[in-house]
């Protein structure tokens, strides 16, 4: 297969000290033998060679044309001196000789052999012969009829070829006369053909010299490769930088699936890359298994990935043909490819009749999706010009990118171009260009994000210090008027808002009214079903204290209404001759001068239609003192995951309302915290007047 050329090659040559005796034109019969004077350096054969077509009989287990004796005179001449200013069309190097099919054999596939007598005035030194750098795509070397070696692996029934690289082979001595005759069996399979037009056999001349100055040439050949497959070693670098962050945002993200296409399509890129530095930079690959991955997998799938991307990246969701034409145009694609690059495996699926009307294929297919990606270019530049605009010149880059095989095949015109010696081809600028357009705008978007994000932030705090404030003042207990009672109320929500709600209501002739509770859950949501109940507190408490009608009243605004949510609740009347009744809907006991309240169970509000919350009556006496506490105080957790839990908290229930709450705190918060104190001061003394009139 095609490869760079060995234009170092032809720099050294001419320093070379050679003289050829004779030469002669492509039209004219070859010489009987050439004769080169070596010296201490190296001669190109350009020939003319005797070619011929097919294969060589074998005899007594060698093919009879590579004897000494076998006349070629029928055969065909065949100069593989380049012409001058000639450039290899898939590389540009200098140097390139066309293919046998150039020459007039425009069908042929297979074998053919090329034959050349040489004599060499002063071999010195063993000699070793310098094959191409660029052939199609095996070949045997045989020296006087002997085996010499080979590039690629040749069985009876199969020829294994590899991507063509540099290779030499020691010869042996010449006979007494100098002379020495080299034959070379050639196979190409039958695909190369229709990835060039001017394939078949070497694209440069063999090179005969001394072992140390081909070992130099055959040196520079490979820095030469290394220097050619520069772009795509950078972009393979590059590559193994941008691919983690693509993964790391759509992990971060998984339902949005842009930032996965973007990990397909650049993972792609670099096994092809992979792949192609592998397989023209070393043999471990041969060539069918490399070229059915590169042309029939990986390549097919570049261009709809790349269209899959921006698909998601403009949010054309709606347009839902567009991923399905691209699924059908891809399989059509990779389905013409196997079909062309199988023969290079020596696999024939379709008649080879078919072959060049399916070369046309891919062409189309390519036409088609350039075509998709132009549409997904034209919709997000409805919806983001600017990010479409962007996008254009990678886009177009790519597609342009694309067709190298065809403008190869049918214009000779190669995408590889050279900068200060290393190559870069039309689609490594395209890749990394690409990468610098969607890094730009997804920083752009991001910082779009942030900011979007910032100002949603700003009035979800602003919507919340007004929710606040407005719990602040709903929860906020009137001012007290009783003179038998004192209230201490602390609240602490565990976010900007809470679930806990108290009241404290009072009558002139000094009755209270307590009641406490906890919506479950936290936030917003149980903020807002605190502010319906606090609402359905004070209207029902305008009516009666009663604390059962309260729980039964309040129960019956939660059916329906609560979406999901449960509350419990405590509801004490207090009166100034200190008689209490209590009842109590799933919350938690108060405690009674450091002693929990005896308190049978019952359902929380919301739970069901009918609530029958447990009740006491109990009278007090002057110095008692309440506690009322929610949950928050015993389910506080500290760094142990240790609950503060209710031995703590009946320890600390004759505190001051503020020193509970505080403790709970530092304890470590997880829920909204509230305490409610009232100590029973006792019933008032009647006043002076009153007695009076008595008397």
């Amino acid at each position: 297969m095609r490869k760079i050329g060995s234009c170092i090659l032809f720099a050294f040559l001419p320093l070379s000290s050679f003289a050829l005796a004779q030469s002669a034109p492509a039209s004219s019969p070859a010489p009987a033998a050439e004769t080169i004077t070596l010296g201490n350096s190296a001669a190109t054969l350009p020939g003319p060679w005797k070619f011929a077509p097919g294969d060589s009989p074998w005899q007594n287990g060698s093919p009879a044309w590579a004897q000494p004796g076998f006349d070629d005179a029928a055969w065909a001449s065949v100069n593989l001196a380049p012409k001058e200013g000639s450039v290899d069309p898939a590389y540009g190097t200098p140097g390139f000789v066309p293919g046998w099919t150039a020459r007039g054999y425009p069908n042929l596939y297979g074998y053919a052999w090329y034959r050349l007598r040489l004599r060499v005035t002063d071999p010195g030194q063993p000699l070793q012969l310098k094959m191409p750098n660029d052939v199609d795509d095996a070949y045997q070397v045989y020296a006087d009829g002997r085996y010499i070696g080979q590039f690629g692996n040749f069985s009876s029934d199969h020829v294994m070829v590899y991507s063509a690289r540099s290779f030499s082979f020691s010869l042996p001595s010449p006979g007494p006369d100098g002379e020495i005759l080299l034959a070379l069996r050639f196979y190409m399979t039958g695909g190369t053909r229709f990835q060039s037009p001017d394939a078949g056999g070497p694209h440069q001349p063999p090179a005969l010299g001394l072992a140390s100055t081909v070992h130099l040439l055959q040196a520079a050949d490979e820095d030469a490769n290394q220097h050619f497959y520069f772009g795509v070693i950078l972009q393979c670098l590059l590559s193994l930088l941008v691919i983690p962050l693509a993964l790391w945002a759509w992990l971060q993200n998984r339902q949005e699936r842009t930032y996965l296409w973007l990990f397909l399509v650049l993972s792609c890129a670099l096994l092809r890359s992979v792949l192609l530095l592998i397989g023209n930079l070393g043999s471990a690959l041969p060539l069918g298994p490399n070229t059915l991955l590169l042309d029939v997998v990986l390549g097919p799938l570049q261009l709809p990935m790349w269209a899959m991307f921006w698909w998601h990246w403009f949010g054309l969701a709606g347009k839902r043909w567009i991923p399905r034409a691209a699924g059908l145009i891809t399989m059509a694609h990779m389905l013409a490819q196997l079909f062309l690059r199988l023969p290079n495996s020596d696999i024939n699926l379709v008649p080879r009749s078919w072959l060049p009307w399916l070369n046309n294929v891919p062409v189309v297919c390519l036409v088609a999706l350039g075509v998709l990606l132009l549409v997904i270019l034209v919709e997000g530049f409805r919806r983001e010009r600017a990010e479409a605009l962007l996008a254009a010149l990678p886009l177009l880059l790519i597609e342009f990118a694309s067709f190298n095989v065809f403008f190869l095949s049918t214009f000779g015109i190669s995408s590889v171009f050279f900068f200060l010696g290393l190559g870069i081809s039309v689609g490594n600028v395209a890749w990394i260009l690409m990468v610098l357009v969607i890094g730009a705008l997804v920083m752009r978007r991001f910082l779009r994000t942030r900011m979007s994000q910032e100002r949603a932030r700003q009035i979800v705090a602003l919507d919340m210090e007004q929710a606040q404030q407005l719990q602040q003042r709903v929860l906020v207990p009137e001012v007290m008027q009783s003179p038998a009672f004192s209230v201490e109320t602390e609240y602490r929500p565990a976010q900007t808002v809470g679930g806990d709600f108290f009241q404290t209501l009072s009558k002139p002739d000094g009755s209270l009214l307590v009641v406490l509770g906890d919506v479950s859950g936290k936030g917003m949501s149980a903020a807002m079903l605190v502010a319906v109940l606090v609402g359905a507190i004070r209207t029902r408490a305008e009516e009666s204290f009663d604390p059962v009608a309260m729980l039964t009243m309040l129960n019956q605004r939660l059916i329906g209404r609560s979406g999901g949510h449960l509350a419990t609740c405590v509801a004490a009347e207090l009166r100034s001759d200190g008689s209490m009744r209590i009842a109590n809907a799933g919350h938690l006991p108060p405690y009674l001068n450091g002693q929990e309240l005896d308190l049978e169970g019952s359902l929380p509000l919301g739970a069901a239609n009918l609530v029958d919350p447990s009740s006491r009556v109990l009278t007090l006496q002057p110095g008692d003192r309440l506690t009322f506490l929610t949950d928050g105080v015993v389910e506080a957790m500290n760094s142990a995951h240790e609950l503060f839990g209710f031995d703590r908290a009946c320890i600390i229930s004759n505190q001051p309302a503020a020193a509970i709450v505080q403790q709970a705190q530092a304890f470590g918060q997880n829920d909204d915290i509230t305490v409610l104190r009232i100590e029973f001061i006792g019933a008032p003394s009647e006043a002076p007047d009153a007695v009076l009139a008595a008397v």
